[in-house]
């Protein structure tokens, strides 16, 4: 028992080192297939392959070319220069004081005009050049010499009010003439003279206002280099992207400074640094992954009874599309060798945890190919497929139907991606191509491998179950001949357990395969077992009762022995130790209560006289105990009617509930009715009767 105990320790510790080595395996593989093939290339040299980018990356050259354009798009920024401003004001203020003084003096104090128009107009022009170093046209310098009051205090006023309003710009050399053009333009033309030798009082007002004002407009430095770092700054955050599948360079190009920077982005030139940022996006990555898988498996534990040497038959399987995804990747995305794992998964865990479990296998897979999307959806088709199929416990699947179905799918789904996608003829040819090798040689080469699966392992597949099944097994054979009775009692057990598993929806091949090896522990001593005794003669008339039930109760433990040496399934081999569970032999219990009542003795204890067992912990193991002993019963009694096996059945189900027997098998009561029905449909035909139905 302590020898059990430590090893069951061992085994536990033994399975939860496996799991971090597992764990840093899958992360060594995912990373390494997940690095692009790298190329040994240098500014200048000409291309010897056909690149193109394995994945999307940032553009660092365009992106920086797109930075600095934006950089220098930027215009200079002014500011307003108050003291400019404030010196236009007294220059216009000044300017036409100027002028008025001297068309004031043209006029005596009798009002007389000291000077004609054309003298003044040059006196003017003259004191102008002088003082202000200012130029002005003939025609300019006539009508400012000359003009009514009414009209020169108009443009000095206006001069005045658009020297104001300028003030509150910054303009400069370009913008100024133009804001001036701008604000004498919305004037009315106003004028009191009609006098053709004067410009318009517009047209003062434009030559004036450019000869005299200054652009106040300054250059800042500070806030223009400001502008021009965020128009760079924008421009990085939005980067140019190198889209997956973008041809980078071909055979026979110039490997440009553009080309090597986008070879750089995508990490594929030789002697490129350690991505560790990759690694820990992979780590991260991978133990997501393998805690949905582990919350998975606690979840259903119940259902999954796996035991060591199937484990490791499972993690082969499992790692198997990893490591080959490394190398097949880089061929074509699509060849991928997921359907290998779903077909294994399927098959020994049943449709649920095949689809479950190879769909967390897949996202493993999913870094190597750049998170293909085709390879999804092709691959998930594949593995329902493949599972649906490989995944039925109750009969072997058709090894050409699985290889057929299949392939189809996944060519199917290929096709209605690039329909989709609206891809060129030759990408969806070569995709139907890769699916179908991909899904075809992976479904082969899973049928081909199950057997080493088997050997390995030690679980009850399909395929195996049907291997024993067939009569030429040894074991079968010795029963054959040296316990025909007990063959014939597991053959008809193995009809009613099979009847029974197929209606509760339990796994009826290995109910009926069960059912044929559950006693075989009766080789050892067959004549001891009444269905195979003869002539009358019972040798346990001759034994102590003690003898007999050491006998009777020692046949489950050496079933189990026979079971290990010939390797047959786990199942199997709990079926066997199973059948009986704890229960007490009734005749060889009462017969020792009765010798002990005759020589005055203590009642002898009934544990002694129990087999020495564990209840069923399976609906199979269950339905195998009640159908062993309802079929034992009935041929015991000699029991031809239908109501009365009926009756019988009953009985014997409600003893097995009042023991216990049926606390760990998950068979619920209306599942103890469908048996019940099923073994009456099984002894209806047995009898040769019809099922009564009720009218």
């Amino acid at each position: 028992m302590r020898n059990n105990k430590k090893n069951q320790k061992l085994l536990k510790v033994i399975r939860y080192s496996l799991l971090p080595i597992l764990a840093a395996l899958i992360i060594a593989i995912v990373y390494l297939g997940s690095l692009p093939r790298k190329y040994n290339i240098t500014q200048g040299s000409v291309s010897e392959y056909d690149i193109t980018a394995s994945r999307s990356a940032t553009d660092t050259y365009e992106t920086e070319k797109r930075a600095l354009v934006a950089k220098t798009q930027v215009m200079p920024i002014y500011v307003i220069s108050d003291e400019v401003s404030e010196t236009n004001k007294q220059t216009v203020d000044g300017f036409f004081k100027y002028c008025e003084e001297l068309r004031n003096n043209n006029v005596d104090t009798l009002g007389t005009i000291l000077r004609n128009k054309q003298e003044m107009a040059e006196l003017l022009k003259t004191a102008l050049k002088e003082s202000y170093n200012l130029e002005l046209s003939t025609n300019v310098a006539y009508t400012l010499a000359n003009i009514s009051f009414v009209d020169f205090n108009h443009v000095r006023d206006e001069a005045k009010n658009i020297t104001e309003l300028l003030s509150l710009y910054a303009l400069d050399t370009q913008t100024l003439p133009v804001e001036i053009n701008n604000a004498v333009s919305e004037l009315p033309d106003f004028s009191t003279s009609a006098n053709t030798n004067y410009v318009s009082n517009s047209e003062l007002l434009k030559v004036l206002l450019n000869a005299l004002l200054k652009p106040n407009a300054t250059y800042d430095a500070k806030e223009t280099e400001a502008a021009r770092e965020a128009a760079y700054i924008n421009a990085v955050s939005e980067p140019a992207m190198i889209q997956k599948g973008t041809r980078i360079v071909s055979v026979g190009e110039t490997i440009t400074p553009k080309i090597y920077s986008q070879l750089q982005d995508l990490d594929l030139l030789s002697g490129s640094r350690f991505d560790l940022k990759l690694l820990v996006g992979i780590i991260v990555y991978v133990f997501i992954i393998f805690f949905a898988g582990a919350f998975y498996l606690l979840r259903h534990e119940k259902d999954y009874k796996v035991d060591s040497k199937t484990g490791i038959s499972l993690i082969l399987a499992f790692v198997v599309p990893v490591v080959s995804g490394v190398y097949l990747s880089n061929i074509h995305p699509l060849f991928s060798t997921i359907v290998f794992t779903s077909v294994i998964f399927s098959t020994y865990l049943g449709i649920q945890g095949g689809i479950t479990l190879s769909s967390l296998a897949l996202l493993f897979i999913l870094p190597m190919s750049g998170f293909d999307t085709e390879l999804v959806f092709v691959s998930l088709i594949g593995i329902y497929i493949s599972c649906v199929i490989a995944g039925q416990r109750n009969h072997r699947y058709n090894s050409a139907t699985l290889i057929i179905f299949t392939t189809l799918g996944s060519v199917f789904a290929s096709f209605a991606y690039n329909l989709v996608t609206q891809a060129s003829k030759t990408d969806t040819f070569n995709s139907l191509l890769w699916s179908a090798v991909g899904s075809g040689c992976s479904v082969i080469a899973a049928i081909g491998c199950q057997p080493l699966f088997e050997l390995i392992s030690n679980t009850a597949s399909p395929m195996r179950l049907l291997d024993l099944a067939q009569q030429s097994h040894p074991l079968l054979k010795r029963l054959f001949l040296e316990a025909p009775g007990t063959y014939q009692h597991s053959i008809m057990v193995a009809n009613l357990a099979d009847s029974a598993a197929e209606a509760v929806g339990a796994n009826a091949l290995l109910a009926k395969v069960g059912s044929y090896y559950h006693d075989i522990g009766k080789l050892e001593c067959p004549e001891y077992f009444t269905e195979n005794q003869q002539d009358g003669v019972n040798p346990h008339d001759s034994l102590p009762v003690e003898k007999s039930i050491q006998i009777i109760t020692a046949h489950p433990s050496d079933g189990l022995k026979l079971a290990k040496k010939a390797f047959l399934p786990l199942p199997v081999q709990s079926i066997i130790l199973e059948h009986h569970g704890t229960t007490c032999p009734g005749y060889f219990y009462q017969k020792a209560k009765k010798e002990a009542e005759e020589k005055g003795e203590p009642l002898p204890n009934k544990f002694d006289f129990s087999y020495k067992g564990t209840v069923p912990s399976s609906k199979e193991s269950a339905i195998i105990m009640i159908a062993d002993s309802c079929e034992a019963a009935i041929r015991s009694k000699g029991v031809r009617d239908l109501e009365e096996t009926e009756a019988l059945c009953r009985k014997i189900i409600k003893q097995k509930i009042d023991e216990d027997q049926l606390v760990n098998s998950d068979l619920s009561f209306h599942d103890l009715e469908l048996i019940v029905s099923a073994f009456i449909q099984v002894y209806a035909g047995f009898f040769h009767e019809r099922v009564k139905y009720p009218e």
